[in-house]
């Protein structure tokens, strides 16, 4: 995550995160931690529906990636 969104989710401000993330997602759609990311902005803003919607576009090799399966 650059430095910018992770400002601005520290500070609070979901929709600036979500602009950045949305720019990254432009220009690179392949990017599986831009929507990654985005999702769990979205779901912090409890918009339920895009947060599942971006949330898909992440596969599950990704998500190995992500580390979102570590054990322990």
């Amino acid at each position: 995550m650059k430095t910018t969104v992770h400002n601005a989710c520290i500070s609070g401000d979901f929709p600036a995160a979500e602009e950045l993330l949305t720019q990254e997602i432009e220009a690179n759609g392949d990017h599986y931690r831009s929507y990654a990311n985005r999702s769990v902005i979205m779901a912090r803003q409890l918009d339920w529906d895009r947060a599942i919607h971006d949330a898909t576009k992440v596969r599950c090799t990704d998500l190995v990636h992500l580390n979102l399966f570590a054990a322990g």
